[in-house]
C-alpha cells in the first residue's frame, strides 16, 4: 500500500523526554505566522535525516520562551513517528561566553576612559590654580615707577594668558563631558549584556523514528502568547455620504526575533485550544439599546491609541491559557492577509500594517439631542456593511479633507444600519424650551398631577435637504404609585420601555420646524416626586 506523508498532531503536554545532548541543534527560519487577537501560530521548516537505526534527535533553538508547550504540530514523513518531544528554556549557546568577552572589553574601555578623565581632571585643576594666581596678582603694588611700555606688556600678558587658560579649560571640560557620556554608554551596554546573560530562549527537542537513512522535510508549528493584533480603520466620508474604509492591523510581537518579510495572516478570534471539539455553548439573548435610536457613546481618543490598546495584552501567557474554553464566533472568524510584506519587530513595539481598502455605500443623516446640545451630530449611514467583513475596532474619521476624531466602532446586528459619527455640524441646530403657560400642578383627592409641556425647534441652515432624527424622552415610572400619561408627540415614535421619543424628519433647505410633546404625571400628594 502506498504510504503518503501525514500530519502528526500532539497536544498532550505529559509526553516529555530528556533532550539528547548529542542531537543536532538547528535554527530553522520562520516560514509563516498566523496572528490571532491574542497569541500567534508560528511555522518553521527544515530537513531531518534519520540515522542507520532510524532515529534522529533535533533541538530547535531560537524560539520564544512564551511557547505553549502543549500546542505542537509536526508534519512527518512516510512511516515516520514522533517518539517524544520536550520544550525547555535555556540561555542560547555561546551567549554566556560572548557576553563575558564583551563585558571584559567594556570594563577595559571604561578603565581606560576613567584614567584619561583623571588626567584631564588634574590638568584642569592646575589651570584653575594658575588662573586664580594670575587674577590675584593682576594689580601693581610698591613705589617703583613703571614705564608705559612695561605696563602695556604686563596688561597684554595678563590678557593673553587668561584667554589662553580659559580656552584650554573649556576644551578640557568638553572632553571630560564627552568621556562621561562615553562611560555612561559603556555602562548601559554592560547592563544590556548582563540582562542578555539572564535572557532565555525556548528550545524544542524532537525525537523522530522511522525507516533507516530516510530524509524528509519537516514542518513544525506552535503557538506563542507574546503576540497579538487589533483591527484599526481610517474612514473617509465624501460629501454624499459614501464611505471609503482602509483596514489596518495594529500588531505586536515580543518573541525577540524580527519577522522580516514573513508571510503573515491576521485572524479574528483566538487559536484553537484543543484538537477535541469544544462543548456547545447555549446562546442567550438579552436586550440593549438600539443603535438606530441612540447616539454613539464616543470614547476619548486617548483610550484607543496604539499604546493604550497594548494594555489588553498584559500578562499574555495567563490570558492565553485561562481563556481556552472560550470559543470564537464562527461568523466573526475572519482571516486577513496584508497586501504587501511587512517587518514586525520582535521587541513588542506596535506596527500599523495596511491590509486592504473597501468602499461602503452610504448617506448622510443627522441626530439631534435637544436636551443635551443645540448642535446636531452628523452621521454616515451604511446598510451594506456586512459583506465587508468589518470587526469592531478603532476608527479614525476623515471628512471634507479634515481629521474629525477617533472612536471605537461597535457593530450592530447584521442587517441593521451601521452609523459612523462625523462630529457636530453647526449648520443644523435645535433648541428645547419648556412651555410655561402649559405647565401646571393640581391636587385631586389624595393625588397630585403635574403637567409638563415642551417645544423643540429644528432648523436646517444647509442649501440641501437633510434627514434628521430628533431624540428626546418622557419619564418612565419605577413605581406602581406613579402614572405617566403622554399628551401628544407631534408624530414622534415612543418606546414605552425606555421612554425615548424619536422624530424622523426630512428638512428642506433653510427649513425650520417646531415639534411639541408633553405628559402628565400622577403621584401621591404626600410624596416627593424625584427625577422630573
Amino acid at each position: 500500500m502506498k504510504q503518503i506523508p501525514w500530519l502528526f498532531t500532539l497536544w498532550v503536554a505529559g509526553v516529555f523526554a530528556t533532550p539528547n545532548a548529542f542531537g543536532q541543534s538547528v535554527r530553522w527560519p520562520i516560514e509563516a505566522a498566523t496572528v490571532y487577537e491574542r497569541g500567534a501560530k508560528i511555522e518553521r521548516g527544515g530537513s531531518v535525516a534519520l540515522d542507520g537505526q532510524g532515529a534522529a534527535t533535533v533541538t530547535l533553538t531560537g524560539l520564544s520562551a512564551s511557547v505553549a508547550a502543549d500546542m505542537l504540530q509536526v508534519s512527518l514523513g512516510p512511516d515516520w513517528s514522533l517518539a517524544s518531544h520536550a520544550f525547555t528554556t535555556a540561555t542560547p549557546a555561546g551567549r554566556m561566553e560572548q557576553a563575558a568577552l564583551r563585558q571584559a572589553e567594556i570594563d577595559q574601555a571604561i578603565e581606560s576612559k576613567q584614567q584619561t578623565y583623571s588626567l584631564r581632571e588634574a590638568l584642569l585643576l592646575a589651570y584653575e590654580e594658575e588662573l586664580a594666581m594670575i587674577r590675584s596678582n593682576r594689580s601693581v603694588n610698591g613705589d617703583e615707577l613703571l614705564l608705559v611700555d612695561d605696563l602695556r606688556d604686563h596688561a597684554n600678558f595678563w590678557r593673553e594668558r587668561v584667554k589662553e587658560l580659559s580656552y584650554l579649560m573649556l576644551e578640557l571640560r568638553m572632553e571630560m563631558e564627552a568621556l562621561t557620556a562615553t562611560m555612561n554608554d559603556l555602562e548601559a551596554e554592560r547592563q544590556e549584556w548582563s540582562e542578555a546573560m539572564d535572557a532565555r530562549e525556548g528550545q524544542w527537542t524532537l525525537r523522530f523514528s522511522g525507516p533507516p537513512k530516510s530524509r524528509h522535510d519537516v514542518r513544525v508549528s506552535y503557538v506563542v502568547s507574546e503576540a497579538g493584533w487589533s483591527p484599526v480603520y481610517d474612514a473617509e466620508v465624501d460629501e454624499d455620504g459614501g464611505i471609503q474604509m482602509k483596514r489596518y492591523a495594529s500588531v505586536f510581537q515580543s518573541t525577540g526575533q524580527d519577522w522580516n518579510g514573513v508571510p503573515v495572516v491576521f485572524v479574528v478570534g483566538n487559536p484553537l485550544q484543543s484538537i477535541a471539539p469544544p462543548a456547545a455553548v447555549k446562546k442567550q439573548l438579552s436586550l440593549g439599546y438600539s443603535q438606530t435610536a441612540d447616539a454613539y457613546a464616543w470614547e476619548a481618543q486617548a483610550s484607543f491609541d496604539d499604546d493604550a490598546s497594548a494594555d489588553a495584552f498584559e500578562d499574555p501567557v495567563e490570558g492565553l491559557r485561562t481563556d481556552r474554553t472560550a470559543g470564537a464566533n464562527p461568523v466573526e472568524r475572519y482571516a486577513f492577509a496584508p497586501a504587501n510584506a511587512a517587518v514586525i519587530r520582535g521587541d513588542g513595539s506596535r506596527e500599523r500594517i495596511f491590509i486592504e481598502a473597501l468602499d461602503l455605500e452610504g448617506e448622510l443623516s443627522y441626530l439631534l439631542l435637544p436636551e443635551c446640545t443645540d448642535e446636531a451630530y452628523q452621521l454616515a449611514n451604511s446598510g451594506g456593511w456586512v459583506a465587508s467583513r468589518l470587526v469592531p475596532g478603532r476608527v479614525q474619521v476623515i471628512a471634507g479633507g479634515m481629521y474629525r476624531g477617533a472612536y471605537h466602532m461597535q457593530l450592530p446586528a447584521p442587517g441593521d444600519t451601521l452609523y459612523i459619527p462625523l462630529g457636530q455640524d453647526v449648520r443644523v441646530r435645535t433648541s428645547r424650551e419648556r412651555v410655561l403657560d402649559r405647565c401646571t400642578s393640581t391636587v385631586f383627592g389624595g393625588s397630585r398631577k403635574t403637567t409638563q409641556s415642551f417645544e423643540i425647534t429644528v432648523e436646517n441652515q444647509h442649501n440641501r435637504t437633510i434627514s434628521v432624527a430628533v431624540q428626546d424622552a418622557v419619564p418612565v415610572a419605577t413605581s406602581s404609585d406613579i402614572q405617566v400619561e403622554v399628551l401628544g408627540l407631534s408624530g414622534g415614535e415612543l418606546d414605552a420601555v425606555t421612554g425615548q421619543v424619536v422624530w424622523d424628519l426630512e428638512l428642506g433647505p433653510k427649513e425650520r420646524r417646531t415639534l411639541s410633546f408633553g405628559y402628565v404625571v400622577t403621584y401621591p400628594k404626600r410624596r416627593a416626586l424625584l427625577g422630573l
